[in-house]
């Protein structure tokens, strides 16, 4: 396993001292190696660019005649186009499995919002991996696997990172964005804010020294809201031929990826280094609704072909031939060794975490003798939703596909070809006795380290109690990121989560809230183990919610955002171990008490 994770597997709190020293010492023992012998990594320069939510059909190289995506195409053309290449059906478990080379409910992964989206600080990614080779690694976009250490992009082997970490940004305008932890207020558009940031670190990482750069470039769009820039708003508006609006405005997001992906190619080629950098591109799941995506059955979120296909081009004109088709099945785990072998990194097997995927490079590189071996693809969201993919086949608890000789998943095989269909049920029930939990339950916040002295809690990772519309509410659907807990006027209601506390002592507390005049007043009593504080909200805060500026409107209400009031509410002294951190209500003097956004621990 990689140096700088193998103590977070002690699992016992008494073992965290030793966690630090060890990381300590190898990040000293590996800087000290590179200023004695100046080793550099000789591998090429690898940007790897994802994109949320476009689908398969959501290119022109795969049959759509709407779209014009020339810079994408010209990856696939100029290089490798994978025809069956599979991720997981949402954003945070596929970012998961691409990181980590492992399926994402081994990671810690199993859902989008919550916590459940945080990837286990253990996990050994392929930017540390990279970054251990003498790479230097940056990270551009949507992380959506971890907001605080250690979780975080800056913990997991990114040098730098610019973006945000929540499954999706609500206002895609001047949107306001983090830098390594620190939040700064961005101008702009934010695919193009995010390209800038990306060019900016390309540019000088190649004029600095003679170490290759890890790009990684996690675009949030064309997830919605549907906010489209003006001008390439003006070319989709009117457009007859493409009827639904909504669809439209996805198309319009993608071609504004595309053309930021013509500045990056036009950076490389300014620089002189387009032929020496692995341009590698994908998405991150299926469409994000009904639209061209070559007659599969399903989109985003459904564990069928139409849900869980997407793009894979990559572009490598010094070892991959122009125009090569790859067909066989290649899924997100096999990104990890694949890259690892492209930057010269050997065994990386031996310093993660076991891994799920295998080196396909024999495939981009066109060896003739290379035969792939038999090996079945898994989609797993929980014990009822899952789908394994063979070479041939895809089955699901009730069906049956070929999609050899029925690649639209019209005819149900489970009567006619039983004994498959039992063959594949037991091969997923195999893998699920060692890849999955019956009951997953999130991560906990880390409060403590002194790599992150500042942790937010966002209301959206509170569980609310006895559940959502019992006194207690989410302002939106299932508590996604940027909601707020709102309707809360059950005294006996209460949100929590869990918290592991690294380093006891002292924080002081923040609570961010909102509410009207017969909120003033109000008590809530923070708790977490021994420890606890009664917060007196001291001044009405009213703000109105707002939605983000969107071109054609698919879910009413799930992008809003407000202004709130932050009040210091005193000091909490907390215990090392794992605690459940509960907020509940002590004085209710009007109807509602205020809605919370967040809480913030800093610690003294």
């Amino acid at each position: 396993m990689h140096p700088t994770k193998k103590a977070r597997l002690f699992g016992c709190m008494e073992a965290l001292n030793l966690r630090a020293w060890m990381r300590v010492a190898v990040r000293v023992v590996g800087c000290w190696l590179i200023l004695v012998t100046g080793a550099f990594a000789d591998g090429p320069n690898i940007l790897l660019v994802m994109t949320d939510d476009q689908g398969f059909g959501d290119v022109a190289v795969h049959g759509n005649k709407w779209i014009k995506t020339p810079n994408m195409d010209r990856i696939a053309n100029e290089g490798a186009r994978f025809e069956r290449f599979f991720v997981q059906p949402s954003c945070a478990p596929t970012r998961a499995a691409l990181l980590s080379g492992r399926y994402p409910s081994r990671t810690g992964v199993t859902g989008v919002t919550r916590g459940y989206e945080n990837m286990r600080g253990e996990e050994v990614t392929i930017a540390e991996l990279l970054k251990e080779a003498g790479y230097a690694t940056g990270c551009f976009g949507k992380w959506h696997n971890g907001a605080n250490w250690p979780y975080h992009p800056n913990a997991q082997g990114f040098d730098e990172f610019v973006g945000f970490c929540g499954g999706h940004w609500n206002d895609y305008f001047d949107p306001m964005l983090e830098r390594n932890g620190s939040p700064f207020q961005a101008r702009g558009f934010i695919a193009d804010i995010l390209t800038d940031h990306a060019i900016e670190f390309i540019e000088r990482k190649h004029k600095a020294d003679d170490s290759p750069f890890f790009c990684y470039v996690p675009y949030n769009t064309p997830h919605t809201p549907a906010s489209v820039p003006v001008d390439k708003w003006k070319q989709w508006a009117e457009r007859l031929d493409v009827e639904d609006p909504f669809t439209r405005a996805m198309y319009a997001l993608v071609e504004n990826v595309d053309d930021n992906l013509g500045r990056l190619f036009a950076k490389l080629e300014e620089l002189g280094i387009a032929d020496d950098t692995v341009f590698m591109f994908l998405t991150d799941n299926g469409p994000n609704g009904y639209r061209f995506n070559d007659e599969m059955l399903g989109i985003k979120s459904h564990v069928h072909e139409g849900g869980v296909r997407v793009p894979l081009f990559v572009r490598w004109p010094e070892r991959i031939k122009a125009g090569t088709i790859v067909k066989p099945n290649v899924a997100h785990v096999d990104l990890l060794p694949t890259l690892c072998r492209i930057a010269g990194v050997e065994n990386p097997g031996s310093k993660t975490l076991p891994l799920d995927g295998m080196d396909v490079t024999p495939l981009l590189y066109g060896h003739d003798d290379f035969e792939m071996p038999k090996r079945n693809l898994f989609v797993w969201k929980n014990p009822e939703k899952w789908s394994i993919r063979s070479q041939r086949y895809r089955a699901t608890e009730e069906s049956l596909h070929d999609l050899v000789a029925d690649p639209s998943q019209k005819k149900n095989l489970t009567e006619t070809q039983p004994e498959v269909h039992g063959e594949l049920i037991d091969a997923v029930q195999n893998w699920a006795a060692t890849a999955t939990v019956r009951s997953p339950v999130p991560l906990p916040v880390h409060i403590g380290h002194k790599e992150w002295p500042r942790v937010t809690v966002p209301a959206h990772e509170l569980d609310i109690y006895p559940g959502p519309g019992n006194g207690i509410d989410y302002s939106g659907r299932k508590g996604w990121n940027h909601q707020w807990i709102e309707r809360w006027s059950d005294s006996k209601a209460h949100a929590a989560c869990t918290i592991r506390v690294v380093t006891s002592g002292r924080y002081q507390v923040r609570i961010r809230y909102a509410c009207p005049e017969d909120g003033f007043g109000s008590v809530f009593r923070l708790s977490a183990g021994r420890a606890s504080l009664d917060i007196q909200i001291q001044e009405p805060w009213v703000s109105a919610p707002h939605p983000a500026p969107e071109r054609a409107i698919k879910n009413y209400g799930a992008y809003l955002s407000r202004e709130w009031k932050d009040l210091d509410a005193g000091e909490l002294t907390l215990e090392e171990g794992s605690h459940s951190l509960e907020l509940r209500v002590v004085k209710k003097p009007g109807v509602e008490m205020p809605d919370i956004k967040a809480l913030i621990f800093e610690r003294l």
